[in-house]
């Protein structure tokens, strides 16, 4: 994972549109769409919203009702989804069936304040899935 990520949707006078997304992810553009889908239909039923923020650019809020589960970028070639847990979810966290890059990120994550991030790189279904995966479990955890 790259220590310093550069957005390319900068521009806030811009919102992105789908145009944009697909130039920006190449052939990880599939993966962004079935994302998108995956989250806005049932059973997640999330509502994504796009934000504009000066020192990142847009990114997409994943919402159900006032709660936001997850941030969504677009890169160059990739996008993320971003989840943030409590500390002591780390152990749960871990144990999930997600690749063993994601355990690993999990186990070893510094604490962003008193909220440990979980960042997934999205670049083909697999990683949706794994998405997906700790999504449910956010869903469920308390």
């Amino acid at each position: 994972m790259p220590a310093h990520r550069v957005p390319v949707l900068t521009n806030p006078d811009v919102a992105p549109d789908e145009v944009q997304i697909r130039t920006a992810l190449g052939d990880a553009f599939d993966a962004w769409q079935g994302l998108e889908s995956a989250l806005t239909d049932p059973p997640f039923g999330l509502a994504l919203s796009w934000h504009y923020f000066r020192d990142g650019g847009w990114l997409r809020k994943a919402l159900r009702g006032k709660r936001n589960l997850a941030w969504l970028a677009v890169w160059k070639d990739y996008a993320t989804v971003t989840f943030y847990f409590a500390s002591r979810q780390r152990k749960d966290l871990v144990a999930l069936p997600i690749p063993d890059a994601l355990r690993m990120q999990a186990a070893e994550a510094e604490m962003t304040g008193r909220m440990l991030p979980l960042v997934i790189e999205i670049r083909s279904r697999a990683d949706v899935d794994a998405a997906l995966e700790v999504l449910r479990f956010k869903l469920g955890a308390r």
